[in-house]
């Protein structure tokens, strides 16, 4: 499952026209399942899992002889995580004093799987539209981003149930940041000077802590980082962040959307242009 899954990701991530075949950014379709920011910032967030709302005449999805859980199968809810996304857009304005990029989803996972191929994301033709807005503007985001400033990050934001305490990081072991390695080297992926670090920096718990950098099997990275991730052809780098329980209550999220916007902060300071590319 894990081959036929990796096989999958390529030829939709990479080469499919689905992805690549779109309008201009100012005529992309549109949803009202699918919120959207187009920003000012080499950054783009994603939270696909966090919506609640039934799809008009679309029923929920049965998953029938596909494999569930890991890759495949889930109508898991990430809860809170389109309300992270929203405190971590606003923590991030306030901060770099510019809006970053962002699609959530309002629809639910029941429904729509943004985080999967369309052939596992949803069943019924009715939902297509909205799987594909939801693909294609951050699809859009990231080519303007790219073009803009040659290089961005795109935070991928879910919810685990695995570790209630921490962050865990995914990028198929530094795959989909690929480009920023070759950049800058290890140290940006890994250590005291990589996002992650920096995030722990910020006190907050993290996984994966060790130096070989081996990311969780099952929360190593999904569709949408694999898909975009800068070992393809978009060119962005790309991280998922599974987040626990205690950085998802509501409690405690304008904390953590604070502790995020410092991190992607000084991160950004680090690794990321100030300025838009000079135009020849």
């Amino acid at each position: 499952m894990k081959q036929i899954w990796f096989l999958t990701c390529i030829t939709l991530g990479l080469s499919s026209g689905r992805l690549h075949a779109q309008p201009p950014i100012d005529k992309l379709p549109t949803s009202d399942l699918v919120v959207t920011q187009r920003g000012k910032l080499p950054i783009i967030l994603s939270a696909p899992h966090g919506g609640t709302q039934k799809v008009p005449d679309v029923e929920e999805r049965k998953g029938e002889g596909l494999v569930k859980g890991g890759a495949g199968f889930s109508v898991a809810f990430d809860s809170n995580t389109d309300l992270l996304l929203q405190e971590l857009s606003a923590a991030i304005e306030a901060k770099m004093g510019q809006k970053p990029y962002f699609v959530y989803a309002k629809f639910s996972r029941k429904y729509i799987d943004a985080n999967r191929p369309p052939e596992i994301g949803y069943e019924n033709p009715k939902a297509k539209p909205i799987y594909e807005a939801y693909h294609q503007t951050l699809a859009a985001y990231c080519k303007e981003v790219q073009a803009t400033y040659g290089r961005g990050l795109l935070l991928d934001i879910h919810g685990q149930g695995t570790l209630r305490d921490s962050i865990i990081r995914g990028t198929r072991d530094g795959k989909t940041v690929k480009l920023l390695t070759d950049r800058f080297g290890q140290k940006a992926h890994i250590g005291p000077k990589s996002f992650f670090g920096l995030l722990a920096a910020n006190n907050i718990k993290v996984h994966p802590t060790t130096d070989d950098g081996k990311e969780m099997a099952g929360l190593n990275g999904g569709f949408i980082v694999f898909s975009y991730g800068s070992q393809g052809a978009y060119g962005i780098d790309a991280i998922q962040l599974e987040c626990g329980g205690e950085y998802r209550d509501k409690k405690t999220i304008k904390d953590t959307a604070k502790k995020l916007a410092d991190t992607v902060d000084a991160f950004a300071k680090l690794y990321l242009p100030e300025t838009p590319l000079k135009k020849e």
